[in-house]
C-alpha cells in the first residue's frame, strides 16, 4: 500500500499539472471505484457514476493536497473529490489507458488522469468540505508537521498494542505504513514487539524524529516500488534500494551485523535486529 512518501510524491506531481485545469468529463469504467468504507467500517454511500461525472464536469481544480494517505483534489466551488489508493491503486497522468477504472478529462489537453487498480480496493468520492470529511477528520496528526509530542506520548502509552501496531493506527498518527514503521523502529532502536505502553516517555521525541527521518528519506527518493507503486508519470521510486531492515529478515543488520529476525505483529510482517533494538 502506498504510504505517506509515495502519496506525497503523487500529490506533488499532480498538483503541478492539474492546478488551474477544468474538468471536461469523467468516464467510470468500474463503479467500484466510487464505493468504499467509512471510518467505522460501514459502507460509504454508493455514488451513481453519472451523478459523479456531472458533479465534477465544469469544475476547476484549485490545488491538490494530502492528509495521511488520502489525496484531496480541491474544486473551485469549495468542495473536493477525494482518493485513497488502498493496496494497488495508481493515479497516472498521460494518455488514456485501457485498464483505467476511472478517467478524468480536462479542457485544453489530450492528457487525462487515469485511475488504475488491479485489486480494485481504491476509491473516489466527493466531499462538500474536503478536510471535514469523516474519513479525513478521523486521522491523527501529520508526522512531518508540528505536533503536540506530549499528547502523542500520552496516547501512545495508553495503547495496549505492540509498538509496531500502535504506529500503524491512522487515528494516532497519519500516513505511516508497514515499511516506514519498520525502518523508523530500527533507526530508533526499539523492537516492534515491545508494548507501546512500555516505551519510556522520554524516548518518544527520539522515536518521532526517527519516523521523520525515514519518511524524509523515502520522499527524497520518490517512494518505494516493490511491485505496484508508481508515481504520476508511471515511474518507480528508488527508496527501496536504501531500506535498512524492511524485507531483509535473515540478512545482517547494517549497523551491527547481527542476523535480522522476521516477525509478525498484528498480522503484518516486519523485521528487526535482536541486538540493536530493545
Amino acid at each position: 500500500m502506498p504510504e505517506l512518501p509515495e502519496v506525497e510524491t503523487i500529490r506533488r506531481d499532480l498538483d503541478g499539472v492539474l492546478t488551474g485545469k477544468v474538468v471536461a468529463g469523467v468516464a467510470v469504467a468500474d463503479r467500484r471505484a466510487l464505493e468504499g468504507f467509512r471510518p467505522d467500517g460501514s459502507r460509504r454511500r454508493r455514488v451513481d457514476p453519472a451523478d459523479f461525472g456531472r458533479r465534477l464536469t465544469g469544475r476547476g481544480i484549485v490545488g491538490v493536497s494530502r492528509r495521511g494517505k488520502y489525496l484531496l483534489f480541491h474544486l473551485d466551488d469549495g468542495s473536493a473529490f477525494l482518493a485513497h489508493l488502498r493496496m494497488t491503486g495508481r493515479l497516472l497522468w498521460g494518455a488514456p489507458r485501457s485498464d483505467a477504472r476511472l478517467l478524468v478529462r480536462f479542457e485544453g489537453t489530450d492528457d487525462v488522469l487515469n485511475f488504475c487498480d488491479v485489486r480494485r480496493f481504491g476509491e473516489f468520492w466527493i466531499a462538500e468540505k474536503g478536510r471535514e470529511d469523516r474519513s479525513v477528520g478521523a486521522l491523527g496528526p501529520e508526522p512531518l508537521e508540528p505536533m503536540d509530542e506530549a499528547d502523542f506520548a500520552r496516547r501512545l502509552r495508553r495503547s495496549r498494542a505492540k509498538l509496531h501496531a500502535a504506529l500503524l493506527d491512522q487515528k494516532r498518527i497519519a500516513g505511516l505504513g508497514n515499511i516506514y514503521v519498520t525502518e523508523a523502529l530500527w533507526r530508533a532502536g526499539w523492537r516492534p514487539t515491545r508494548r507501546a505502553r512500555a516505551l519510556p516517555a522520554e524516548a518518544v521525541p527520539g522515536l518521532l524524529e526517527s519516523v521523520r527521518e525515514a519518511l524524509r528519506d523515502g520522499l527524497a527518493r520518490r517512494g518505494v516500488s516493490f511491485r505496484d507503486y508508481r508515481d504520476a508519470w508511471g515511474e518507480k521510486g528508488r527508496a527501496g534500494e536504501t531500506l535498512a531492515v524492511y524485507g531483509r529478515a535473515g540478512k545482517p543488520c547494517p549497523r551491527c551485523g547481527t542476523t535480522l529476525k522476521g516477525v509478525k505483529v498484528g498480522g503484518r510482517g516486519t523485521a528487526f535486529c535482536p541486538r540493536c533494538q530493545r
